[in-house]
């Protein structure tokens, strides 16, 4: 991506030093309008000047008017008029290729812009969610970075439990938590039984996602991904467009590269959980050998 940027500004300025552009090296869409502006004015200053001439000459009386009424001199004034409209007609589309190149150029910043605010989003709730080993925390870290990234309004955790996936973790529908569903049930179960990511804009087709219950309030746009980690289903990640937002392809890829991170997030805390029970455990068989 480096290297198709720098291709970019250097065809701009070459664009721009061709088109006439003064300050060439680091062209903007204002010097583009003063330049286009410029060659119009000189354009038509021109070619009324000609005009003008032509129509004086027809007027002149006595013989400077058969001098300048020679062929000849119509000749080169209309070939001078030909000429100077090639040139401007070709700054212009000079100025033309620029505008585009920097309209693509300003599209590219504001997409690398939103990429690493997001990479910054990511790298900080990685950091939140291996910095706690305490379940709960965990999994509200985790929905918490979920919904910023995405700028949702809610969502929920769902880990597997047997052959059913438990709500753990909800943002915006409380009396969601503790909801279950068997595996390949709805939209959650099918993302678990597949282990696929899947985007949903408007009403689910319940043919596709068998066992499909009613959302209440509807909503308009949603994703879910697997939780999975070296190779282990763990749980499935639920999140809801805001009111008037639509998800797209590239929010679910950023959503999947986040949901590994949790994944491994999730592992981590169960595994320090099962390591202090043990720990518990001895203890109290070591307390109870002592006594």
């Amino acid at each position: 991506m480096g290297k198709t940027t720098a291709k970019q500004g250097g065809q701009a300025s070459r664009e721009a030093r061709v088109a006439g552009l003064r300050d060439f090296r680091t062209p903007t869409f204002d010097a583009v309008e003063r330049r286009r502006m410029q060659l119009w004015i000189l354009a038509s200053v021109v070619l009324l000047t000609i005009a003008t001439g032509f129509a004086v000459i027809a007027t002149m009386p006595g013989e400077t008017v058969v001098v300048l009424q020679t062929p000849a001199l119509r000749l080169g004034l209309v070939t001078l008029s030909v000429f100077f409209c090639a040139y401007v007609i070709e700054k212009e589309v000079h100025l033309g290729r620029l505008t585009r190149m920097l309209a693509d150029e300003r599209v590219l910043t504001a997409a690398l812009t939103n990429r690493l605010h997001e990479v910054q989003l990511l790298l900080g709730a990685g950091k939140a969610m291996n910095a706690g080993l305490d379940l709960p925390s965990v999994l509200d870290t985790i929905l918490a970075g979920a919904t910023e990234l995405l700028a949702a309004n809610g969502g929920s955790v769902m880990l597997v439990e047997g052959d059913e996936l438990a709500a753990v973790a909800i943002v915006g529908r409380e009396d969601a938590r503790g909801v279950r569903l068997r595996l390949g049930d709805g939209i959650a179960g099918q993302v678990a039984l597949r282990r696929e990511p899947v985007l949903i804009d408007g009403r689910a087709d319940p043919k596709e996602f068998p066992g499909l219950a009613d959302r209440a309030p509807y909503v308009e746009s949603a994703m879910s991904v697997p939780l999975v980690h070296r190779d282990e289903l763990i749980g499935v990640l639920n999140i809801n467009a805001a009111l008037g937002r639509a998800f797209t392809e590239y929010d679910l890829r950023a959503l999947s590269i986040f949901a590994e991170q949790a994944a491994a997030a999730v592992a981590n805390a169960r595994l320090y959980e099962s390591e202090r029970d043990h720990v518990a455990e001895l203890i109290a068989l070591r307390a109870g050998g002592l006594s």
